[in-house]
């Protein structure tokens, strides 16, 4: 038996992930269900599982964060991630186990497996430091695929102005006024563009940076786009955001 602690910020993937592994993984013991990478933090200091399902773009505290700061405890990680195919490379290369939402049952119970195995060539730190690399250089793009009624249309970055949330579907309004739904949530967006231009607001909005005209800072807070729409910030990423607007 195989103790694991699951951690995602988005409860219905924790709720699936342990039912999967309890049907189809049955050597997996899952110890606690973390719903954020903070809860997961203290997770693993307490259970101290041997494996780790952990998800990468969480708010407060990311997946990157959580491997940082439990540094000290020693177990295998499998990373979940919805994460387009441009940073897939970097997944393979850095011979860290990765499972693409949503997850397929076998490709589960392969990557569980693996886990169980005793050989391990490199340490996770080593293999976590050639990920970071080779995310860094795959993760700037120019263009994002997303599924347009049957098909896959391409989108140059700074072609889009902003994308708003809308249940499982995303709809994006481009610099020339166009809009277009896709089906995508808004966080499966945000993460195929990670590594541009575009920052999370607000729950329900995600904006391109660059096509900003005016950002207020006062009571509540609030950004007006270059054409004229003014979008609210949420409270707790209003620190976070503004310091990442004066750096671009």
């Amino acid at each position: 038996m195989i103790t694991a602690v699951i951690i995602d910020d988005e409860k219905n993937a924790l709720e699936v992930l342990e039912l999967q592994l309890a049907q189809f993984c049955k050597q997996v013991q899952v110890v606690a269900a973390a719903n954020g990478g903070i809860p997961g933090i203290e997770a693993i200091r307490k259970y101290k599982p041997e494996l780790v399902f952990l998800d990468i773009e969480m708010p407060h505290k990311n997946g990157f964060d959580v491997l940082s700061e439990t540094k000290d405890c020693r177990y295998k990680v499998i990373f979940t991630t919805a994460y387009d195919q441009f940073a897939i490379k970097a997944f393979k290369f850095s011979a860290i186990d990765y499972l693409l939402k949503p997850i397929d049952i076998r490709e589960l119970q392969q990557a569980v497996e693996k886990a169980e195995s005793k050989e391990e060539h490199r340490s996770l730190d080593e293999k976590i430091q050639v990920l970071l690399t080779q995310l860094q250089g795959t993760a700037r793009q120019d263009r994002i695929a997303l599924p347009v009624g049957d098909a896959m249309q391409f989108f140059q970055t700074d072609e889009i102005l902003r994308c708003e949330s809308d249940s499982n579907y995303t709809h994006i309004t481009l610099v020339n006024g166009k809009k277009i739904t896709v089906a995508k949530t808004l966080k499966e967006v945000e993460e195929s563009l990670r590594g541009t231009d575009f920052y999370r607001i607000h729950q329900s909005h995600l904006v391109n940076m660059s096509h900003i005209g005016k950002v207020v800072k006062g009571e509540g807070g609030y950004v007006v786009m270059k054409d004229g729409t003014t979008l609210s910030i949420s409270r707790n990423k209003k620190e976070a955001f503004l310091e990442s607007f004066r750096k671009i």
